[in-house]
């Protein structure tokens, strides 16, 4: 177990993994894997009489208040049944085993080729169409523009003012503006209408880093359920495109890499939204999958014949415009949650760098929305120019 010699993981993964109970632990090789908020261990033994041979150990860490691990073991139990994420073998509030697989993450490479956005697309139809009755279905950004949320441990961080340097404190200054009482009368009152349609099951931070292809089947799964719950569909749409513009755990300073021009065009977000329209509406048995994936004139060609294509094409447009204004919701969230997160010790990540980021992209889509609306009522925000 010398890959690691922080890895304190041993006795929870023997507690939750009988067949590993009575293994030394010196005969364990433990390699840390990559994690912006958790740490990540692949923990393998070799031995021929013991499987599963490779487990996966997460090791929270300082998470918001909307994480809650209870609810995140009843959520990954409830899509494992339905083969949307990896089996686990137990956890608690510090810690989760889960299932290792042989499988990689998508890149933004996979994601770019048509074939895999629409399995995406399918898998994500799969996630909305889930109910799980235990959960509130209150919309997550809802909840999280509550003073007893995130909003709340946002204001606790930024107070602490002598972990700030003077430019992150300029940061600060602007950022403060997001929770000002008319910020949040503004989200709440453009926020979808909230129902059985926009409302769904949703996994709030989804990115191909989140979506595993697992070999020789080539299935896809999703991982990472800590900040899943109900939203609009919209959000989970919008978070997936515009994690595109981001690469994570670059060796420079901020350590990541920001590239707007990788922003996929409003075309490829319609024909996505087309496709997770489609599979919502289809059961396997009703379509060859294989060919629909391939080939959008099939697509077209069954609604044509057992839908309303008119209504559907509507209902692409509405689901369009949706996603559009939820990318703001998005940006708005990852910008809080990385001012909480920030000057952890543990993350060699500028968060607050990040932080600024997101909350110039919140901007910029709220400055697109204002001009599609009347100015009457949108508070003016000035300057949002870096520092």
């Amino acid at each position: 177990m010398q890959d690691d010699p922080g890895f304190d993981g041993v006795d929870a993964i023997k507690e939750h993994v009988e067949s590993w109970q009575d293994l030394s632990p010196e005969r364990l090789k433990v390699q840390r894997l990559s994690g912006l908020s958790n740490k990540i261990y692949k923990v393998s033994i070799d031995d021929k009489n013991v499987y599963p041979k490779t487990v996966i150990y997460r090791e929270f860490g300082e998470g918001a208040a909307i994480c809650d691990r209870k609810r995140e073991n009843y959520v990954i139990k409830s899509l494992a049944k339905k083969e949307i994420a990896p089996m686990f073998y137990g956890g608690d509030e510090h810690h989760r085993v889960e299932k290792f697989l042989n499988a990689e993450e998508l890149t933004k490479s996979d994601f770019k080729e048509k074939q895999n956005r629409r399995k995406l697309a399918k898998l994500m139809a799969s996630l909305h169409s889930v109910n799980l009755d235990k959960l509130d279905k209150t919309p997550l950004f809802l909840k999280i523009l509550e003073e007893k949320s995130l909003i709340n441990e946002f204001k606790e961080k930024a107070e602490r003012e002598d972990i700030y340097t003077p430019v992150e404190q300029k940061f600060l200054k602007d950022i403060k503006k997001l929770i000002t009482k008319e910020e949040i009368a503004f989200l709440k009152e453009v926020a979808p209408q909230q129902d059985d349609k926009t409302v769904v099951f949703s996994h709030n931070d989804l990115h191909a880093g989140n979506v595993l292809r697992v070999d020789k089947t080539e299935k896809l799964l999703l991982i990472d359920f800590e900040y899943s719950d109900y939203n609009y569909r919209g959000y989970d749409l919008a978070n997936l495109f515009n994690e595109t513009m981001f690469e994570y755990d670059t060796a420079a300073h901020p350590h990541y890499n920001f590239d707007a021009g990788r922003y996929p065009k409003d075309e490829e977000l319609l024909e996505f939204i087309k496709y997770y329209l489609f599979f919502k509406k289809v059961t396997p048995a009703d379509v060859d999958e294989e060919v629909a994936f391939n080939d959008d004139k099939y697509r077209d060609a069954y609604l044509q014949k057992n839908d309303n294509l008119e209504k559907f094409n509507k209902e692409a447009e509405e689901l369009f415009e949706e996603t559009k204004l939820c990318a703001m919701f998005s940006h708005y969230f990852w910008c809080l949650w990385a001012v909480i997160q920030s000057h952890n010790e543990d993350m060699n990540f500028d968060y607050m760098h990040y932080a600024y980021k997101r909350y110039e992209l919140y901007q910029e889509k709220r400055k697109i929305y204002a001009n599609k609306k009347s100015q009457k009522d949108i508070p003016s925000h000035g300057d949002t120019s870096a520092p």
